[in-house]
């Protein structure tokens, strides 16, 4: 099969299960996930769907026990929209992009926090005495 029809297919399992959590599942666990991507196989018979979710190691085990559980229902819900020979089997694999990009947004913020605060008079100083010594040396 070819890349484009893989691709079209990864997007339209993005797209529904996505829909699917968010509008139709009554486990208060997967409403803060988000589905990141989706990777299927050549033959369509496994498809990885990548998810994030912000929180910790214990609420993201949690999260991914839920998602196995529910990966069935899910299954069963996307077959009429996919009308695929065969109907993917739904692996989640957690990505870890979002807390990663919520980490270096902290650490950003952190470093302008830093630099608006007004400068240290002891290192005003500093810059000083090299400077006189830097002056003195080539007099």
């Amino acid at each position: 099969m070819g890349k484009k029809y893989i691709n079209r297919i990864n997007q339209l399992i993005r797209r529904i299960v996505a829909q699917l959590l968010m509008e139709e599942s009554n486990d208060p666990r997967l409403s803060e996930v988000t589905i990141t991507g989706v990777s299927v196989n050549r033959d369509t018979t496994r498809a990885e769907v990548y998810y994030s979710i912000i929180g910790t190691q214990d609420e993201i085990m949690e999260v991914q026990a839920a998602l196995d559980g529910a990966a069935g229902w899910l299954r069963s819900k996307m077959a009429p929209g996919l009308r695929l020979r065969n109907l993917p089997q739904l692996v989640f694999v957690y990505d870890p992009s979002m807390a990663h990009g919520t980490r270096i947004d902290e650490i950003l913020q952190q470093l302008h926090d830093k630099d608006a605060q007004p400068d240290d008079p002891v290192e005003n100083t500093i810059e000083y005495r090299e400077t006189d010594s830097v002056t003195a040396a080539q007099e």
